[in-house]
């Protein structure tokens, strides 16, 4: 065989993908024009992308016909409040200006009230220069929130939905102030509906009100640090929550003996360390978004522990006898009663005390595509199409300056130093997509330890990967895994449960110190085997094929695309084991085509034996990763083969080409296999000639997918 050099095109980004601080406008409706319009037009803003109708609260409980929403009549605050002028803020915004209303979103308020304990975040979500009175009101507000990877500037209208004059969800103490309610409407519209927003972590919020790095902590599991790691959270501002986890749906919200309530989102907002007598005891301050139904037990409002302490202490701590929601917990009695803690670090930093980095991100948009890149789980089965999700590489270049010197402190007897390394997966858009029967997905990430030499092959054998820690997963919008790992070249996969499953994702990946990211999937390259002139036998063609091709050829000896079909579907009926249509007289020139040595749209008897010497090669492949003897291949038997052929593809080029050979079921039978070969080789053999002009091997992905998927042969 005569080789043909290799030939690799890495795809330069489209596009930054970091989130950057600047917002966008959400849905191009942009505040400060629509403001002006309206005062220029003496009108009062009407939302048109969020309306005051049944489909603005919901699609069921609080959908079109639902008896929940009998009587709802949309109101401004100017209508509602029954004395006095309505307030965009009353006092100054604080944590008990949340009062929960008759919606499922307790996640969502006790993350709104943890943000008021920090003005430089919340002026950030809720603009100051918003307010009901003067000549600059005209019945619009805005909010910013997080959006993966992007902030953006939502605008809403104020008109409230309300029953019997009075706010149908959120509400403020102070009945004329109205920045809840309207930051309400705001994440409501980013989700699509009031509805949307039933049940929910506190870290889903935290996450959209700061863009920071949310984590879970599970308060069953033993943990002598927990105190000093809630202080330190507290002390470097991360917002924080906890639940208590329910086993059935009706014990959801239902109170405890000690006053607590179950399934329900509370905000962690102060800690305290007192001395009792000779004890210390560790004390939390929690908050139920509801503003009232508080706990009962050890250090409540009414707790008789209180009166032996100085008033000047009960003064700094705000203990007060008082149906405000909020309350003092012993940390032992936080932990027995409580399951689950959030929390979300917005700066950066550790949740060790004490330390403070500036992480080094990176942030990816992708999806799951039935038939592409939607593998699944792990099965370890022949079929397994585990592998076909996405990938992605990331180089530890370095460990922390902490971990460095650990080891110039302790020598040889500190272990090697590791790098901090966190990964959050994120499901987008699903609480938009609960209105046509879909929600959040069981979703999961794996990280595999790999060797510079098994990182461009998807389709290694699986052992070559090494696990660094179990699979990381959960039916929520986000998870997180943090992990101190060696400097090295890691693998991560996200997957969803089933191979069906189709979803957009944002990967974010965090790390103390410089790391190299990349998704697997951007380089396209092929083989010199791939891409080589086959050398007959010396015996030549089989004695019957040689026969054939005469007897169709003309005096020239030569076979035109007709002759080429008659000889190609002939020689078909005798492979009973391959799916196929039979060859079109367009399939047949474009064969003709790549493989006439001089170009004459026919092909000669060393033409034909060099095409021949192919199909054999391609129809071994084919028999090969053909898994499931079904006569055709699937789009994930399609990949491995065409690796095996020496043709690494990227997904969105893989996608593009089954759709253009492969029919409605996304199934390629053998004539459209040999197609798809013949088109891939060349492709590539023009790539490969315009970069030897060139001088270089680096591609657009535009330039790339041009011609792999729009050239003709």
């Amino acid at each position: 065989a005569m080789s043909r050099s290799s030939i690799t095109i890495r795809l330069t980004k489209d596009s930054d993908s970091k989130g950057t601080a600047r917002s966008i406008p959400y849905h191009e409706q942009n505040y400060q024009e629509l403001k002006r319009q309206c005062l220029q037009q003496q009108r009062l803003f009407l939302d048109p992308e969020f309306k005051p109708c049944a489909e603005s609260l919901g699609y069921k409980e609080l959908g079109p016909g639902s008896v929940n929403i009998q009587g709802v009549v949309w109101k401004r605050p100017k209508d509602i409040c029954k004395h006095g002028t309505p307030h965009f803020i009353c006092k100054g915004m604080n944590r008990t200006d949340v009062c929960q209303g008759q919606l499922g979103d307790c996640w969502f308020l006790a993350a709104a009230a943890s943000l008021t304990l920090y003005p430089e975040l919340l002026y950030r979500v809720v603009p100051q220069d918003q307010h009901f009175g003067g000549t600059e009101y005209a019945g619009i507000f805005h909010f910013q929130f997080w959006q993966y990877g992007q902030w953006v500037d939502v605008v809403v209208d104020d008109l409230l939905p309300t029953i019997n004059n009075e706010l149908l969800f959120v509400r403020s103490p102070e009945h004329d102030e109205f920045w809840m309610p309207l930051l309400e409407k705001a994440y409501a519209k980013l989700n699509g509906s009031y509805e949307a927003m039933n049940g929910g972590y506190m870290n889903e919020a935290f996450v959209d009100f700061t863009g920071g790095i949310g984590e879970t902590l599970s308060l069953k599991i033993p943990n002598t640090k927990l105190f000093k790691t809630i202080r330190a959270a507290l002390s470097r501002n991360s917002l924080m929550g906890a639940h208590i986890e329910v086993k059935r749906p009706e014990d959801i919200e239902k109170p405890t003996p000690e006053g607590l309530v179950k399934g329900h989102a509370y905000s962690i907002t102060g800690i305290h360390k007192i001395d009792f007598g000779e004890k210390v005891v560790r004390l939390l301050r929690l908050r139920n978004p509801w503003g009232y139904q508080e706990w009962t037990g050890r250090w409540s409002d009414k707790s008789p522990l209180w009166s032996s302490l100085d008033p000047e202490l009960l003064k700094k701590l705000h203990v007060r006898d008082r149906k405000d929601g909020e309350f003092w917990m012993q940390l032992v009695d936080f932990i027995r009663h409580f399951d689950v803690l959030e929390i979300c670090h917005f700066s950066g930093d550790h949740t060790q005390e004490g330390s403070h980095c500036c992480w080094n991100v990176n942030c990816f948009q992708g999806c799951w595509i039935k038939g592409y890149t939607a593998g699944g789980c792990q099965t370890f089965q022949p079929w397994d199409t585990f592998w076909m999700n996405p990938q992605f590489h990331v180089s530890l270049l370095e460990p922390d300056e902490k971990e460095v010197k650990k080891q110039e402190k302790r020598g040889e007897q500190y272990p090697n130093p590791t790098c901090t390394f966190l990964v959050s997966l994120m499901q987008r858009e699903r609480r938009r997509s609960r209105r046509s029967g879909k929600d959040f997905l069981l979703i999961c990430f794996q990280i595999f330890r790999v060797g510079t030499w098994g990182l461009w092959d998807k389709c290694l054998s699986p052992q070559v990967y090494n696990p660094v820690c179990p699979p990381c997963s959960g039916y929520s919008r986000d998870i997180t895994r943090y992990l101190q790992l060696p400097p090295g070249d890691y693998l991560i996969i996200p997957n969803t449960q089933s191979p069906l499953e189709e979803a957009n994702f944002t990967l974010r990946i965090f790390t103390e110190k410089k790391h190299q990211f990349l998704e697997i999937d951007g380089e396209i390259s092929a083989d010199g085997t791939a891409l080589q002139t086959m050398t007959p036998s010396k015996t030549g063609l089989d004695k019957a094929l040689e026969e054939t091709f005469l007897k169709y050829a003309g005096q020239d000896q030569e076979v035109d695309a007709n002759q080429f079909q008659s000889i190609l579907n002939q020689t078909m009926t005798a492979l009973t084991f391959l799916k196929t249509d039979g060859f079109s007289r367009e399939e047949c020139e474009k064969i003709i085509q790549h493989f006439s040595t001089w170009k004459t749209n026919k092909l000669t008897l060393e033409d034909f034996q060099q095409f021949s010497c192919r199909m054999q090669e391609w129809q071994h492949i084919f028999l090969a990763y053909d898994v499931d003897r079904s006569g055709s291949m699937n789009t994930h038997e399609i990949q491995l083969a065409l690796d095996a052929a020496g043709f690494h593809l990227n997904n969105r080029t893989t996608e593009a080409l089954v759709k253009k050979y492969g029919n409605p079921w996304l199934q390629i039978d053998f004539d459209s296999f040999v197609s798809l070969m013949v088109h891939l080789e060349s492709v590539f053999i023009h790539i490969l000639n315009f970069f030897v002009k060139k001088g270089d091997g680096t591609g657009c992905t535009e330039f790339i997918q041009l011609l792999l998927v729009s050239l003709s042969m």
